[in-house]
């Protein structure tokens, strides 16, 4: 999953031009929002039944962080695969994909062949997340971008709630959960198709080389990786986390609901702040406060589920936005000729960094017990502060 990497616009975008360039592209985000309900929802019932298959903690980790693995792929052939089939097909044929693989999910319970098939499918969302960003970069200019990215963002946050809902109506023990988000990913494939008449008609260019993104904003690159790390441990792990703590499958599904709804809530908030207040003083805010939620989730470990759920609301309200400002923040340093392709070496560096997350995770739940997620979060997140500290 990728969020805003252009700054909003100072005084904003007038009514009119936000609504011709939402015209340009409803069709991408309409993709996506559901796309990223069938996303979510395999993303958890994988968390969910590997802990019904009892699938040791270090395991899940290996197989969740296969995602990312694929997924960082794509940026580096994102431009050949749209040059050659077109927008409109890629997101097609990534969704058909998508759709065949979340499917085999159900028939082949293999931590091994799980973790192939991860790959895959991270692959081919991130292909699918190429043609979509870059035909929303090409078909928006720069007075609308903020309005525009912000809307991507939060029809994002809204479809990955929507998706705990259907968690916690189904089976993940059985195949049907699987061959639902098989569906989902199936019906956006029509989709593109009524936006053929708005797609561009060049590729995205190259992406940034990763030493030239940390040259440009040494801050705003390793907040980025740091922001991949900490996203893919709440996404990936916090099912498990919620599984081990001995939650129901609706109080799981709450659970991460709660961290999606506070990623929803403070987007606005922060990226006003961001803009108003500066880039480096809301990240150090923004990671302080990550820090203080990870250490009370630590504590509500040991104590009642409201505890838990408002640790998890707090950790998806500073830890899902941190990317959009660590993104704004190199954006500022780079001129506008070059914003896709900064934002596809940005998208690379966020999947680099969602692969660890899984892993550690992994690793700290093994010997660490259920407290060790948040230790992990904890960990990040200092790092984060530490960077938007002393970074420049």
């Amino acid at each position: 999953m990728t969020l805003n990497t252009a700054p909003l616009a100072h005084g904003g975008a007038s009514e009119a031009r936000v609504r011709i360039a939402l015209k340009a592209v409803w069709v991408v985000i309409a993709t996506t929002g559901v796309v990223q309900i069938a996303n979510a929802l395999q993303t958890d019932l994988l968390s969910v039944r590997a802990g019904i298959e009892q699938f040791p903690a270090w395991t899940i980790g290996f197989v969740m962080s296969s995602y990312y693995v694929g997924y960082s792929i794509g940026p580096l052939v994102g431009r050949t695969v749209v040059s050659r089939l077109g927008h409109v097909a890629t997101l097609m044929a990534t969704t058909a994909c998508a759709a065949v693989v979340i499917a085999i999910h159900a028939f082949l319970i293999s931590p091994l062949a799980w973790a192939l098939l991860r790959i895959a499918s991270g692959l081919a969302l991130a292909l699918f997340y190429t043609a979509v960003e870059s035909w929303i970069h090409d078909r928006v200019g720069n007075a609308a971008r903020g309005r525009v990215f912000a809307t991507y963002m939060l029809v994002q946050m809204v479809s990955m709630t929507l998706a705990q809902w259907l968690l916690s109506v189904g089976n993940p023990a059985h195949a049907g959960p699987f061959l639902l988000a098989c569906v989902l990913f199936a019906s956006a494939m029509a989709l593109p198709l009524a936006g053929r008449g708005h797609a561009p008609h060049r590729a995205p260019p190259e992406p940034f080389g990763l030493d030239r993104l940390f040259r440009v904003s040494p801050l705003g690159a390793t907040v980025t990786v740091l922001s991949g790390i900490s996203w893919s441990v709440i996404f990936t792990f916090g099912p498990v986390y919620a599984q081990r703590s001995g939650f129901n499958l609706r109080t799981t599904s709450l659970y991460i609901a709660m961290a999606m709804i506070g990623g929803a809530v403070m987007q606005f908030p922060l990226g006003w702040l961001s803009d108003h207040w500066g880039r480096r003083p809301t990240l150090v805010f923004m990671s302080a406060a990550a820090l203080a939620s990870a250490f009370f989730g630590f504590w509500a470990d040991r104590n009642g589920v409201l505890s838990k759920e408002i640790a998890s609301f707090l950790l998806g309200a500073f830890v899902f936005t941190l990317y959009a400002i660590s993104a704004a923040r190199t954006n500022d340093f780079i001129e506008t000729k070059n914003r896709v392709a900064a934002a596809a070496g940005l998208v690379l560096l966020f999947g680099l960094g969602s692969i660890a997350g899984p892993l550690l995770s992994g690793a700290a739940v093994s010997f660490l017990g259920t407290g060790g997620y948040f230790i992990v979060l904890a960990t990040v997140m200092s790092a984060s502060l530490a960077s938007a500290i002393f970074s420049r």
